[in-house]
C-alpha cells in the first residue's frame, strides 16, 4: 500500500538533473529545451493554481511567462499568488506546495501507459514523450514552494502538529481498510489515485467529528446542569421593606 512513494522520489531526481542540463548551452536544442520547459512551466502553475481552489485557498493571479519581462530573453517562469488577506496553514501550504511533484508524477504514469498502447500513429508516441520530458523539467517544487511550507508550519505549530496526527492516523486507516477488504483496481494508476481519494475523506471524517466532540465536551463542561455551584446556592429571598428604609403601607 503506499508504495508509490519511490516514483515521486525518482521524479524529483530526475527533475533535479533536468534543472542543471537546462541551464547548459545546447546551441539549437535550446529551442526546442524551452519549448518544453514552458509546457512543464505551465503545468507546474496549474498544478498549484488546481490545489489552491480545491483547498479553498483564494488566488490573486496565475501568471505564465515564456520571456523574461525585464530583459525580453527566453525564461519560462510562472507564479501562483494567493490573496494577500489569506493565511494559508501548513497542511494547506504543503499540498499546494507539493502538488507539481504528485500532478506530474501521475501525469507521467499515465503517459507511460499510453506506450503499451498498441496500433498508434509515431507522431502520437512522440508527442508522448515530448510531454514527459517537459513533465520532468517542471516536476520539481520551487524553493518559493518550500518557504510557503515553512511559514505555513510557523503561523501555527500546534495546528500544523494536529493535521500532521490527523493525516497519519487517516492514512493508518485506509492502509488497513485496504488490506481489510481487499480492495485492488486493474490500473494501478487508478489505485494509487483511489487511495488518496480515501485518505482525503479520512481526513475530514476524523477532523470534523473530532470537532464535534470538542464543541460537546465544552458546551457539557460550562452547562449550568453541571455547575455544582448553582445546585447548592441560597434560594433568592426578597429584602424586607423596611430594612431598606421604606415605609411598608397599612391596610
Amino acid at each position: 500500500m503506499f508504495n508509490d512513494w519511490y516514483y515521486y522520489l525518482m521524479v524529483f531526481g530526475i527533475s533535479f538533473i533536468m534543472h542543471f542540463v537546462y541551464r547548459l548551452n545546447l546551441g539549437a536544442f535550446r529551442v526546442v529545451l524551452n519549448i518544453l520547459g514552458f509546457v512543464g512551466v505551465l503545468v507546474h502553475e496549474l498544478s498549484h493554481y488546481t490545489l489552491c481552489k480545491l483547498l479553498g485557498v483564494p488566488v490573486e493571479h496565475i501568471r505564465v511567462r515564456y520571456r523574461n519581462r525585464n530583459t525580453g530573453l527566453v525564461a519560462p517562469h510562472g507564479s501562483v499568488r494567493p490573496k494577500e488577506y489569506y493565511r494559508m496553514s501548513f497542511l494547506q501550504a504543503l499540498l499546494a506546495g507539493i502538488s507539481p511533484l504528485f500532478i506530474s508524477t501521475w501525469l507521467i504514469m499515465a503517459c507511460f501507459d499510453v506506450f503499451y498502447i498498441s496500433g498508434l500513429n509515431e507522431v502520437v508516441y512522440l508527442g508522448v514523450g515530448f510531454f514527459i520530458v517537459s513533465l520532468f523539467i517542471g516536476s520539481a517544487p520551487s524553493p518559493a514552494d518550500f518557504r510557503f511550507c515553512y511559514y505555513g508550519f510557523k503561523r501555527s505549530p500546534r495546528y500544523s502538529l494536529y493535521q500532521l496526527i490527523l493525516l497519519t492516523i487517516s492514512i493508518i486507516t485506509i492502509i488497513l481498510v485496504i488490506i481489510g477488504f481487499k480492495i485492488m483496481l486493474p490500473i494501478e494508476f487508478m489505485q494509487y489515485m483511489f487511495q488518496y481519494f480515501l485518505v482525503a475523506i479520512a481526513y475530514f471524517l476524523y477532523k470534523y467529528s473530532f470537532r464535534a466532540l470538542s464543541n460537546v465536551f465544552q458546551k457539557l463542561n460550562h452547562s449550568k446542569r453541571f455547575n455544582l455551584r448553582l445546585l447548592t446556592r441560597k434560594r433568592h429571598r426578597a429584602i424586607k421593606a423596611r430594612k431598606l428604609g421604606i415605609e411598608e403601607p397599612h391596610w
